[in-house]
């Protein structure tokens, strides 16, 4: 309890919630049950993303700070924003061109995923919000409805070798 208090502003944002039931630990094992909670809840906070990179494809890239540093070392604070342009992508599962916010480096991962569909259905890439989401949502959708119509014709098929049998 004391780690997730003690926990910098800066590092993982987000709030840090305990099991109210683990609060008062009566033996070892419920001790280490509640340092096993603790580190569980740790690694699913997920760092802080600014409203901008939650919209589009930035593949982790987001808004940076640092400073300009002139001839006289005078330091000046500035920001780093992404490579960030619009574009059309192909969905082979949806069968069309899809607008994205993109930067240069999800070209780049997308290309080497194999395209648009395996980039967004990789398991490591978790979008829960935005552009990604909703186009994942419907490629899901879409493999879902050919799985369907693809079992309805198989059983069609074997209906009519039956009855053609018979």
């Amino acid at each position: 309890m004391l780690a997730c208090l003690r926990q910098s502003s800066h590092a993982l944002r987000g709030p840090c919630t305990i099991n109210p039931s683990l609060l008062f630990a009566d033996s070892v094992a419920d001790s280490f049950a509640l340092f096993g909670d603790l580190r569980q809840q740790q690694q699913q906070q997920v760092r802080w993303r600014s409203n901008r990179s939650r919209r589009g494809l930035y593949d982790g890239k987001d808004i940076g700070t640092g400073n300009n540093v002139s001839f006289s070392m005078k330091a000046t604070k500035r920001t780093f924003k992404p490579n960030v342009f619009t574009k059309r992508v192909y969905s082979e599962i949806l069968d069309d061109m899809i607008q994205f916010h993109l930067t240069t480096s999800t070209l780049r991962s997308i290309d080497k995923a194999g395209g648009l569909d395996n980039y967004l259905l990789h398991p490591r890439r978790n979008f829960t919000e935005g552009e990604g989401y909703e186009i994942k949502k419907k490629i899901l959708k879409r493999l879902k409805n050919q799985e369907r119509y693809a079992r309805k014709q198989d059983e069609k098929e074997a209906g009519a070798t039956a009855m053609s049998a018979e």
